[in-house]
């Protein structure tokens, strides 16, 4: 009588110990194409922005989205600063929550707001939805649009309506992209800015996600990550880009492990940069320059102070992604 031989223990062990090998083999590659993927998306997600601000641009002169602020221009300063504007911090704060509009009739300062209002006057008119402006390599939530009570006096929950209920988004963690600095004299979105300069990119380095929004909310929403500039680079601008892409790792976005960003260009075309030092004359995109004259200080800049900032473009084609 013929008996059928099985497999032995050690042959068992020997296969999952082969498989085993297989899968730590395969799983960084899984994972890198899963965020490559991510990345296609998020570029796809850049660009569907760009249609959206040409469309707004159309209709109004060639400007790209900016919503209302107050100018205080220091008496007898020659540089662009910000008006006084303290954006760092601002966005769904205790100074301006997400239901109060940016107008100048609004009895709340108007000297305290932020660049992602600008970025919401797209789902206010149509032109965009809040899922546009989510990278999936960041992790970030898409705004359900719903506005949220924190106290006895305010409605649980209840559907936010831009434009009426709801004028910026519910909080960073809601948001993955940032937008060019629009307070300042110079470098204010539009379409008449040289076309290489960067308008939106994944959202800068140099800033972490703080508390969600709050009616009561008493702290900034965001905070200096404490990674400064990349100043020990060197002393000339060859020195600088001669950098590797692993260098720029710490001041590229997070959104990617700092692998780079994907930025849009005012001429509407999206890509994903491995370095900072992609605006004009490799501007650094995350950092306003303090030199008219020094390229050094363009690819190196300032980092916006964490809560009352006075830092704006200080040129037409200084790149200043925030945040």
């Amino acid at each position: 009588m013929n008996r059928r031989k099985g497999f032995t223990l050690i042959e068992l062990l020997v296969v999952v110990a082969i498989i085993a090998l297989l899968i730590s083999i395969l799983l960084p590659s899984l994972s890198r194409a899963r965020e490559l993927a991510k990345r296609t998306v998020c570029g796809s997600n850049m660009s569907g922005v760009g249609k959206a601000l040409m469309i707004y641009a159309n209709d109004n002169v060639e400007w790209l989205p900016n919503h209302f602020y107050q100018t205080t221009f220091p008496t007898g300063n020659p540089l662009p600063m910000t008006g006084g504007v303290q954006y760092v911090g601002q966005m769904g704060s205790v100074n301006y929550s997400i239901n109060q509009p940016t107008t100048s009739t609004v009895p709340a300062s108007t000297n305290r707001s932020h660049p992602s209002r600008s970025m919401f006057l797209l789902v206010i008119g149509g032109q965009s939805t809040t899922g546009s402006f989510i990278c999936p390599s960041a992790g970030d939530q898409e705004d359900d649009l719903r506005n949220r009570g924190t106290d006895a006096s305010t409605p649980p929950e209840s559907a936010a309506q831009p434009g009426r209920n709801r004028f910026d988004f519910r909080g960073y963690p809601y948001l993955s992209y940032g937008y060019q600095n629009p307070y300042g004299r110079r470098a204010k979105p539009n379409l008449k800015l040289d076309p290489r300069m960067p308008i939106n990119a994944d959202k800068s380095p140099y800033f972490t996600t703080g508390n969600q929004h709050a009616a009561s909310f008493t702290t900034p929403d965001i905070r200096a990550v404490g990674v400064n500039p990349p100043a020990t680079f060197g002393t000339t601008v060859a020195e600088i880009l001669k950098r590797s892409n692993d260098d720029w790792r710490p001041y590229n976005s997070q959104n990617h492990n700092g692998e780079g960003q994907t930025i849009l260009f005012i001429d509407g075309h999206a890509d994903f940069k491995r370095r900072a030092v992609e605006g004009v004359s490799n501007d650094n995109i995350y950092t306003a320059m303090n030199s008219y004259t020094d390229q050094v200080q363009s690819l190196i800049g300032v980092v916006p102070n964490a809560t009352a900032d006075t830092h704006a473009p200080l040129t037409q084609t200084d790149s200043f992604i925030v945040p």
